[in-house]
C-alpha cells in the first residue's frame, strides 16, 4: 500500500481504534459495528468507523489499511469526498473483486488521496472545474454536485478537520484498477457491443480488400472467396481476435469498448499529448465507426447479390 505524501499532516492526537468489522460480502457489516452511530470527534482527531459512520465503514477500513490515518489527522483542514458502503459495493460487483481484494490493491493509497482535498470545501463553494488533490498527479472534475460524475449524495458533515461529502461512486484516478468486468457472454450477447462492432470492422476490412481484388484481377466477390478463402478466414480471425482479446483481459482502467473509452479517464491520460485528440476522437468517434461498419455490411452483401444475379464481377 502505498504511504502517505509528503505534504499530508503527521498524527497530533491519540488515535481511537476502529470500530471491529466483520468480513462478509463487500460493504456489508455484521456485529458491533453495524450498530454503531457517528459520533463528534475531538478537533485534530479523526477516528475510524466509530466516527466516520455506518455507512463509510468500508472507506474507513480502507483508510486504515492504507496506513493513511495519520494524513487525515490535524489541524489542517481538509475535504473528503467519501464513497459510501454502497459504492464499495458496487465497485466490487463492477471489477468482479471481494471488499478484501479491493483493500489490498497496491494503488490503494493513490485512490484514497484522489478523494480528499486541501482546505474546507462546503457544498456552496463548489464551482465547476478540476479541483487538486492529495494525489497530486491528477485532479477532479467538478460538474454542479457531482464529482467525476459520482453524485453527491449526503454534503457538508464535519468530522475534526474534515468536511466530509458523501459520494455514490468510488472514484478511480488513471492506472489505478481494473477495468469493469464483463462476462463472454456480456459482451458476445445479442444486447452486447462487441457483435456489431466486430461485424462492423471485418465487413470494412473485407469490402475494402474485395474492391481492390476485384479492379485489379477481376475476380468476383464470390470468386475471391473460393480462390483465396484461407487468407480471407485468416483476416476474419485476426481482426476478430485483436477486438475481443482486449475486451477480455481489461486491467489497468482500460477497457475495449470503444463507446465507453471516450469516458475512461485512463484512456484521456493515453491520449494527452498525443495526435489522437480531442476534436480527432469528435470525428472518428464510435457512432462513425458504428455507421461506416453498417454502411460496409450492407455493401458487402449488396455486392454478393448484384453479382449473384449478373453472373460476373461488378467492376
Amino acid at each position: 500500500a502505498a504511504r502517505p505524501h509528503a505534504n499530508m499532516m503527521s498524527v497530533t492526537a491519540p488515535v481511537p481504534r476502529a470500530a471491529p468489522v466483520a468480513s462478509g460480502r463487500c460493504g456489508q457489516r455484521r456485529g458491533l459495528g453495524a450498530r454503531r452511530h457517528a459520533v463528534t470527534a475531538q478537533p485534530g482527531v479523526v477516528a475510524t468507523g466509530a466516527v466516520l459512520g455506518d455507512n463509510l465503514s468500508v472507506l474507513s477500513a480502507a483508510v486504515v489499511k492504507a496506513e493513511l490515518l495519520s494524513a487525515l489527522t490535524g489541524d489542517k483542514p481538509l475535504t473528503v469526498f467519501a464513497p459510501t458502503d454502497a459504492a464499495f459495493a458496487k465497485t466490487c460487483e463492477d471489477l468482479a473483486l471481494s471488499k478484501e481484494e479491493v483493500l489490498t490493491l497496491e494503488s490503494l493509497g493513490d485512490i484514497l488521496t484522489y478523494h480528499v482535498v486541501e482546505g474546507t470545501v462546503l457544498a456552496s463553494d463548489l464551482v465547476d472545474g478540476e479541483v487538486t488533490t492529495l494525489n497530486p498527479r491528477f485532479r477532479l472534475d467538478i460538474v454542479g454536485t457531482t464529482v467525476n460524475g459520482a453524485q453527491i449524495v449526503k454534503a457538508d458533515t464535519r468530522i475534526g478537520n474534515l468536511t466530509v461529502h458523501e459520494i455514490d461512486q468510488v472514484l478511480f484516478p488513471p492506472w489505478s484498477a481494473p477495468a469493469a468486468v464483463q462476462t463472454p457472454q456480456q459482451i458476445l450477447s445479442f444486447e452486447g457491443w462487441a457483435p456489431e462492432v466486430i461485424n462492423g470492422r471485418l465487413a470494412m476490412l473485407g469490402f475494402l480488400t474485395c474492391l481492390v481484388q476485384e479492379i485489379a484481377t477481376g475476380e468476383s466477390f464470390t470468386e475471391q472467396l473460393h480462390t483465396n478463402f484461407g487468407i480471407f478466414a485468416a483476416q476474419i480471425q485476426l481482426w476478430a481476435f485483436a477486438s475481443l482479446v482486449p475486451s477480455f483481459s481489461s486491467n489497468e482502467g482500460y477497457t475495449a469498448n470503444p463507446f465507453t473509452m471516450e469516458s475512461s479517464r485512463t484512456w484521456r491520460e493515453v491520449f494527452k499529448g498525443g495526435p489522437w485528440s480531442a476534436e480527432m476522437r469528435k470525428k472518428f468517434s464510435p457512432e462513425v465507426e458504428q455507421l461506416n461498419g453498417r454502411a460496409a455490411m450492407v455493401g458487402v452483401a449488396s455486392l454478393f447479390l448484384v453479382e449473384t444475379f449478373k453472373g460476373s464481377a461488378l467492376f
